[in-house]
């Protein structure tokens, strides 16, 4: 990573060191280019805001797409109005489902919060709302615009947000709604995506796919 100004960096995403869980609000990290790019396009620099710069927003900007696949190299595909976390063999390859992402403007920029979503951004994957969360159920896509979310208010957008962290070379999902629950595909093979305490929040991998 190249020496930056520290006012360049504060408030970058970023996650935890690598080989360790990030307690919520964490700082000490590496930082993710990706995310850097993805909130600078959406809602302008930290730099600039720093000096007095009014917020800029940006709906119009596309969600960025990812291919998002565990330490076991399975991927997500929609099977019953589902995510299931699958072996990528076969006929299964053309089923994967990239991961559409788009920053949450309402929260904390430096801890990274994400909406997340599927189909380019079409629908978003909830946790659930109300005062439950869906731990160790499957989370489901609904069909609202990321781009709708990002331009709403804050309770809208909340449940269908993730806190990013970032290890160096793998990432783990912390829902907004529910602290402490996170992104998780260890209920075992062809089981939806599901929340899980933190002992078993899933490492993923992340390749953003270029449009």
């Amino acid at each position: 990573m190249s020496c930056a100004p520290r006012a360049a960096l504060r408030g970058t995403p970023r996650g935890p060191r690598p080989g360790a869980m990030a307690a919520s609000g964490d700082t000490e990290a590496v930082i993710d280019p990706d995310m850097v790019a993805l909130f600078d396009e959406f809602l302008g620099t930290e730099t600039s805001v720093a000096f007095g710069a009014p917020p800029v927003w940006r709906p119009a900007a596309r969600p960025y797409q990812y291919v998002l696949r565990d330490t076991e190299q399975r991927g997500l595909c929609l099977r019953h109005g589902h995510l299931v976390a699958t072996s990528l063999q076969g006929a299964n390859a053309a089923q994967e489902e990239p991961i559409s992402v788009v920053p949450n403007r309402h929260l904390e920029r430096q801890r990274c919060p994400l909406i997340l979503g599927i189909r380019g951004g079409s629908r978003a994957l909830s946790c659930g709302t109300g005062s439950e969360p869906r731990c160790h159920r499957a989370l489901s896509p609904q069909d609202v615009a990321l781009l709708e979310l990002f331009s709403g208010d804050k309770d809208a957008a909340t449940p269908f947000t993730f806190y990013k962290t970032f290890g160096g070379s793998t990432h783990t999902f912390e829902a907004a709604a529910f602290p402490g629950l996170f992104l998780s595909t260890a209920t075992g093979p062809g089981r939806a995506l599901a929340l899980a305490s933190d002992h078993g929040a899933t490492a993923f991998y992340l390749h953003r796919q270029r449009p």
